[in-house]
């Protein structure tokens, strides 16, 4: 029969069904089971499953990276900041002379380093080292442990070019001046000791500055040291920026965002030389009249910044208010240089500016896009984890195919009814067509005539 042969196709054909995985996706999401059986072993090696089955892409969360402490930078800068000390003391030594000679000395920053080692000798530029040491530790310790910690809660984005100019601008000020507030007396206390041509030492001369002036001694020239704060936080604001402009060259020239933002020690202080000369020059009057103050002998009265600057004007006129600028250049620009290059040596790097997500353009992202079934293929290099589990959430036996399984089980189930039915019908039409001739037989034999017998009897 005709039906015995569709039975046996659909038969096979259901068969093949469960073997063979639908699959729901995207027409460029379907492949071939070879293929597939090829992805998921590639898969199985970086956390799918391993029995064979596909399964979810299991997402390695990378723990984030934590940046360098704020006590590394602390150390490394108070470490830069003692070692540039010890270089330049002699400048700083020559740099205090001229700053604080009297009005009718002309003696410039040669002329008073020659005069120093031809009447004291060369030790003599040496003396005071060490309480200048312990102020300058204490100093650049203090200043990099309240700069990280402002950068870190404050900053959005940490001291890079990420955050505005102004907030970083008033973040490094805010940093210099609780510096000032912790560290003016032990400044005063060295540069006291440092003009003293007997040099008792640190301890020493804190006790007669204490004896002689008490208390407030300690603090002079705050006022105008917290108002020189600005110059530190020009100089680290423009390192940042200046950085950030070579960051800019270097990928105008084909690096990389982290390559061209990887400063060495070198690129590190010649921004940090042209910084802090900028802000030297525009902030020497302050800074003369500070030394002026803080240097000035015990028990005298303590005058404003602006008396000082009319008494200086008044003796030496409007250029000795930059007197000794040449000493300080030498001086600053050095010794901010060697500590920053040593800072960068010996500590963490810098925090590096994050890069800004490129917006996403149709002709980048696809060259030359192709239509297929209506809809464009996505790049390639959005395959990431999600797109992957998105894939596999098709490949997988989810729940539509958990579904079509069972839709396929009750087929089975009628079509083996169905041959039950067919098999009974078989043998009905067999007992049909055994009744039908049977019938045909007794219709045949009541049609024919009656046959008589030699008796007179009907057969």
């Amino acid at each position: 029969h005709e039906s015995t042969g569709d039975t046996a196709l659909m038969r096979q054909t259901l068969d093949a069904l469960p073997r063979k995985r639908t699959s729901f996706a995207h027409p460029l999401m379907e492949t071939q089971q070879s293929q597939l059986d090829e992805v998921r072993r590639k898969l199985s090696q970086s956390g799918v499953l391993g029995d064979g089955s596909a399964g979810v892409v299991a997402r390695s969360r990378q723990p984030k990276k934590r940046g360098p402490s704020v006590m590394a930078h602390a150390l490394s800068g108070a470490v830069g900041s003692v070692m540039a000390v010890m270089l330049l003391y002699p400048i700083d030594t020559v740099k205090l002379l001229v700053q604080t000679a009297g009005a009718n000395s002309n003696a410039g920053f040669f002329t008073t380093l020659s005069k120093v080692i031809g009447g004291e000798g060369i030790f003599r530029l040496y003396k005071g080292l060490t309480a200048s040491i312990i102020t300058e530790c204490i100093h650049s310790f203090n200043y990099w442990v309240f700069h990280g910690l402002l950068f870190k809660y404050v900053a959005p984005a940490n001291d890079t070019s990420r955050t505005p100019t102004s907030h970083r601008l008033l973040l490094n000020l805010v940093a210099k001046q609780l510096n000032w507030l912790c560290t003016v007396p032990f400044e005063v206390i060295a540069g006291t000791n440092q003009l003293d041509p007997r040099n008792p030492g640190f301890v020493a001369t804190a006790v007669m500055l204490y004896r002689t002036g008490g208390i407030g001694t300690f603090y002079r020239g705050l006022v105008v040291s917290l108002v020189l704060a600005i110059n530190p936080a020009i100089m680290n604001t423009m390192i940042t920026s200046i950085l950030n402009l070579v960051a800019v060259l270097r990928k105008s020239a084909g690096a990389d965002h982290e390559s061209a933002r990887d400063h060495g020690p070198a690129t590190v202080g010649v921004a940090t030389a042209l910084s802090k000369f900028t802000a030297t020059a525009a902030t020497y009057p302050l800074i003369r009249a500070k030394v002026l103050q803080q240097t000035a002998k015990s028990g005298t009265s303590q005058r404003s910044m602006f008396e000082i600057w009319t008494d200086i004007v008044k003796m030496e006129g409007p250029t000795g208010l930059y007197r000794g600028i040449l000493a300080m250049t030498y001086k600053t620009v050095m010794h901010n240089t060697l500590m920053m290059a040593f800072k960068h040596m010996l500590g963490p790097t810098r925090a590096i500016t994050p890069p800004i997500t490129p917006e996403l353009q149709r002709q980048e992202l696809m060259q030359q896009p192709m239509a297929f079934m209506a809809r464009d293929p996505f790049p390639a290099d959005l395959c990431n984890a999600e797109k992957l589990d998105e894939i596999l959430l098709y490949l997988r036996p989810g729940q539509q195919i958990h579904k079509l399984e069972e839709r396929l089980e009750g087929m089975t189930k009628n079509l083996q009814q169905v041959q039950f039915l067919e098999g009974r019908l078989d043998h009905v039409s067999v007992e049909m067509k055994e009744l039908k001739d049977m019938i045909g037989t007794l219709m045949d034999l009541q049609m024919k005539p009656q046959a008589k017998t030699p008796n007179g009897v009907s057969a």
